[in-house]
């Protein structure tokens, strides 16, 4: 009898295999999944690490110095006001007064001063011209509300004198207060007005005012190009003074403009006053004129030096008839045009002592002084006579000044 042995049947190791391969496969699978899983992981993690490092980064740089160290609000907001008044000066919007519309153009100046408490300076922009005259320059000023953006405040002012029909304007800083004065007058001084202009939130408030001596300066004009000024405010410390002008900083005013040739009151580089008095006179910076003139029994005038070349020029600025028709012509002649009327004490001609009148103008050496020039003159009360006549030019004759 034959005994067959049975063999294993090979579909059946086959199958075996096949089901092994693929939990290998299945299991490679399952591992590069976890591994994808795993990378994608990390890679997420490490760029939202990196986005929360730039998003710091980003708010440090905003809010905080190189160091990391935060910014108090005063400095962020004078650096946003750098930014503001850079893109002002480099293209400025027309200006609207009361007599016209105004361009800008290329002989713009600039000034900064506190027109309230803040620490953050307005811009004060001057446009070289005015519709009003060739003579006198229209100013406008800009700021920056709580937020960091451009206002142009819709007030506008002047500066300078007509040489023709005694229109007068000056615009100048408070020393002792937040705020400029704006000085007005009509026909050879007569219609005077005086105003306080400061600021309320995002508007310019014009109160009547009457200051004294020493109580106000002139503008130190910077050409529009030169930013250094504008730069120094981005400390965030320049805050409005408590009193005297010194408190203003570099940030509050800076540098300089020289003399226009628009005869109006433009000061020259660090000139407060020039020139030389007669006898005992002597000429100083406004902010001294006060001490000078209640400690010595002096006399302080402060104004702007209009030259005339001729007596009928003179004429014309007063608008008058020649009351002297005979009298020589010793031009040329100058006239300091008074800020504000101010009180002067001189000699009166035939009478003992001296007598005090109120004056807005003077005469003074055009030898001693240029056209347009901002000058202050002190003198004793004994040292000069008041005119027995009315000569021309009108007005007390100082530092032997010539006259017709």
């Amino acid at each position: 009898m034959t005994t067959h042995t049975p063999t294993p049947s090979t579909s059946s190791g086959d199958k075996t295999r096949k089901q092994l391969i693929t939990i290998l496969v299945l299991l490679v699978l399952i591992i590069l999944a976890m591994a994808v899983f795993l990378i994608a992981k990390i890679s997420g993690d490490r760029s939202g690490g990196s986005a929360v490092t730039e998003s710091s980064v980003s708010s440090s740089s905003e809010n905080g110095d190189a160091q990391g160290q935060e910014k108090s609000p005063a400095q962020v907001q004078a650096e946003k006001a750098v930014v503001v008044y850079k893109q002002v000066l480099a293209n400025p919007a027309p200006l609207q007064t009361f007599v016209g519309e105004v361009s800008p153009g290329g002989a713009m100046s600039y000034a900064l001063v506190h027109l309230d408490d803040g620490c953050v300076p307005e811009l004060v922009l001057n446009y070289g011209t005015s519709a009003m005259s060739a003579e006198i320059d229209a100013i406008g000023v800009y700021g920056v509300d709580e937020n960091g953006q451009e206002i142009q405040f819709q007030n506008s002012y002047h500066d300078g004198v007509t040489s023709v029909g005694g229109v007068r304007r000056a615009l100048q800083r408070a020393t002792g207060q937040p705020g400029m004065f704006s000085f007005s007058a009509e026909r050879m001084g007569r219609d005077q007005e005086d105003l306080l202009v400061t600021r309320q939130g995002n508007e310019l408030v014009e109160t009547p005012a009457n200051p004294g001596a020493g109580e106000f300066e002139q503008f130190n004009w910077i050409p529009a190009d030169n930013l250094d000024v504008i730069e120094a405010i981005a400390a965030g410390n320049d805050c409005a003074p408590s009193s005297g002008s010194g408190s203003n900083g570099a940030g509050a005013d800076g540098g300089n403009r020289g003399n226009g040739g628009n005869g109006g009151p433009n000061p020259t580089a660090g000139q407060q006053a020039s020139g030389s008095g007669a006898g005992s006179g002597s000429q100083s910076g406004a902010s001294d004129s006060d001490s000078s003139a209640t400690t010595s029994g002096a006399n302080s005038i402060t104004g702007t030096v209009k030259v005339f070349q001729t007596k009928a020029d003179v004429l014309a600025y007063e608008q008058r008839q020649d009351p002297n028709p005979g009298s020589p012509d010793r031009g040329p002649y100058a006239i300091l045009i008074l800020d504000q009327p101010t009180e002067v004490t001189a000699q009166l001609s035939g009478q003992n002592g001296p007598e005090t009148r109120t004056i807005e103008q003077a005469i003074v050496n055009p030898a001693l002084h240029s056209d347009g020039e901002r000058a202050t003159i002190t003198f004793s009360d004994d040292e000069y006579y008041w005119p027995s006549d009315p000569g021309v030019p009108f007005g007390i004759r100082l530092e032997d000044a010539p006259r017709g």
